[in-house]
């Protein structure tokens, strides 16, 4: 999907390196202060330049610093902001009610890659359609670096709003992967949150209504799967 994201690291960096190279300017001007006292001192000569022009360019060195720093500033406040409100496109489900009373066909694409798309049809019975998955979620840290939630769909199946109808009414639910028991993913479940950089693993869901026509877009995020009505 595309994205107007700015470029934040252009903003890190220009700030980062003019903040610095403000940072060289004041070194340089108290260098030429301290050398200007100390040849008063000793009483030798040394050309500098007079009060109203030092101050002028001291003034001129505390506004550059001043705007990249600025920019230094928004350019983290972007990239916070975008690391912990990303939402990656993960799929998409398309309801067509059928004929049978709460029974819905669920057209589901997974977006694997950029370039690779699964799609899969499936009879859905029930009053909410329900996608499933597994989810790794890095340090906070981590986020901020770019570093982007992990995780993979399980399970698509058909949800009752009433309990009573949960237990006593048809249940639908198919697998979308082949190793449900993955030993990588148990492990993860088991040890994730003693390992470092890990701050935890769960299981996230994502449901709505399946009684109209609608499409979907599934998405993930910092704090699990989120769905958003494709208009």
């Amino acid at each position: 999907m595309p994205s107007s994201h700015i470029n934040t690291d252009i903003l890190v960096y220009s700030g980062l390196a003019g903040l610095l190279l403000g940072i060289a300017f004041f070194l340089f001007f108290l260098y030429r202060r301290i050398r200007w006292t100390a040849a008063i001192f000793s009483k030798q000569a040394y050309d500098v330049p007079g009060l109203l022009a030092s101050l002028r360019n001291l003034l001129l060195v505390v506004l550059w610093s001043a705007l990249f720093g600025m920019i230094l500033f928004i350019g983290f406040f972007l990239r916070s902001y975008y690391s912990f409100t990303h939402e990656e496109p993960v799929a998409q489900i398309r309801i067509e009610p059928a004929e049978e009373n709460l029974t819905n066909l669920v057209t589901l694409q997974q977006y694997v890659s950029p370039d690779s798309v699964i799609t899969g049809k499936f009879l859905i019975t029930g009053d909410q359609w329900v996608l499933e998955g597994d989810i790794l979620k890095w340090d906070n840290w981590l986020n901020f670096l770019g570093l982007h939630t992990r995780y993979r769909l399980t399970r698509l199946r058909g949800r009752y709003v009433q309990t009573r109808d949960e237990i006593s009414k048809q249940q639908t639910i198919y697998s979308l992967v082949n190793a449900e028991n993955h030993p990588l993913w148990r492990y993860l479940y088991e040890y994730g949150q003693k390992m470092p950089f890990v701050n935890t693993v769960y299981g996230s869901a994502a449901f709505q209504f399946a009684s109209e026509h609608k499409t979907f877009l599934i998405f993930v995020s910092n704090s699990g799967f989120v769905a958003k009505e494709k208009e």
